[in-house]
C-alpha cells in the first residue's frame, strides 16, 4: 500500500509548486532542500537536489534512506529532441538512457540494467492525467522512425499541448552540437535530453522503488545555454507544468486504492 511518495527535482523552480503547499518550512539536509507535504492524503516529500547526475543520485539515495518512499517521482524541465513536440509539451519517461557511459560495464553491478524502464502503472497514470488535461499524444521518436539526421529538434512556437511516452536521455553536458544531438536521437531514440533523470532511476531500481520521470519541455536542444537567460518566465512556467502533472499523478495514485499493485 502506497503511503509515502518522494518527488525529486534538480532546481528549486521545479519543486516550488510543492514547497508552496501548506506545511512545515522547507529544511536542508546534506545540501538538499526538502519539504514534507500532503497531496491527496499521501505523505509527499519534495526535494530540490541540484543539477547533474551525481547530485541526482546522492539526492535520490538520501530520499530513499530518510523517507522510505513507496514511489519515487522525478519532475522538471528538459530540452526537446523530438520534432513533434516543443515548449510546453510533456515527455513521460517510459525509459531513461545514460549518455557518456559504457552501460554494458556498469550493468555488471546491481541492478544489472543498461537502460532504466519506468514503472508501467505510473506511466499509465501520467498518460491518464495528461489526457484529462487535453494534451494530444503524438508519436515518440522510436514510433515515428524519425530521421536521426533531421535538423529540427522541436518548436518554440505556440501550439496545442502535446505529450509523448518515450525515452529521456541524461547527460552531464548541456549538448548543443548538431552531430552530438543527432547521435543521441539516432542511437537512443530519445525524445528529450536533461541532466539528472537516469541517475535517480538507477538508484530507484537498485533499491526496488517504483520510479517515473516527467519532463516538461522548456527549450529545444541545440539552443545555447546562455539563450535561456532571457526566458526565465518560460522556464518557471514549464517547471510548474511538470510539477502540476506530477501532483495529478499522485492524486490518481491515491484514488486507485493504493493496494492494487
Amino acid at each position: 500500500m502506497v503511503k509515502t511518495v518522494a518527488v525529486l527535482s534538480a532546481l528549486r523552480k521545479e519543486s516550488l509548486a510543492f514547497f508552496e503547499l501548506g506545511g512545515e518550512e522547507p529544511r536542508r539536509r546534506c545540501g538538499v532542500e526538502l519539504a514534507r507535504r500532503s497531496v491527496a492524503g499521501l505523505d509527499v516529500v519534495a526535494a530540490a537536489g541540484g543539477m547533474g547526475t551525481i547530485n541526482a543520485a546522492a539526492s535520490a539515495q538520501l530520499l530513499i534512506d530518510a523517507c522510505r518512499p513507496d514511489v519515487l517521482l522525478f519532475c522538471g524541465i528538459a530540452g526537446s529532441l523530438n520534432p513533434r513536440i516543443g515548449q510546453g509539451d510533456v515527455v513521460v519517461g517510459e525509459r531513461l538512457e545514460c549518455l557518456e557511459a559504457d552501460m554494458d560495464i556498469i550493468a555488471e553491478s546491481e541492478p544489472h540494467l543498461t537502460s532504466f524502464p519506468s514503472d508501467a502503472r505510473l506511466v499509465r497514470l501520467a498518460q491518464e492525467e495528461l489526457e484529462a488535461r487535453s494534451f494530444e499524444r503524438v508519436d515518440n521518436v522510436r514510433e515515428s522512425g524519425a530521421d536521426a539526421s533531421a535538423s529540427k529538434y522541436g518548436t518554440l512556437a505556440p501550439h496545442a499541448p502535446r505529450y509523448v511516452c518515450g525515452a529521456i536521455a541524461t547527460s552531464d553536458l548541456f549538448s548543443t552540437e548538431p552531430d552530438v544531438l543527432r547521435e543521441v536521437r539516432g542511437r537512443y531514440a530519445a525524445d528529450c535530453e536533461e541532466m539528472e533523470g537516469v541517475a535517480a532511476a538507477q538508484v530507484a531500481a537498485r533499491a526496488g522503488v517504483p520510479f517515473l520521470a516527467i519532463r516538461s519541455i522548456s527549450n529545444v536542444c541545440g539552443e545555447p545555454y546562455e539563450e535561456l537567460d532571457g526566458r526565465e518566465a518560460d522556464l518557471v512556467a514549464t517547471a510548474r507544468l511538470a510539477a502540476d502533472v506530477t501532483m495529478g499523478v499522485i492524486a490518481r495514485l491515491a484514488a486507485e486504492g493504493l493496494d492494487s499493485r
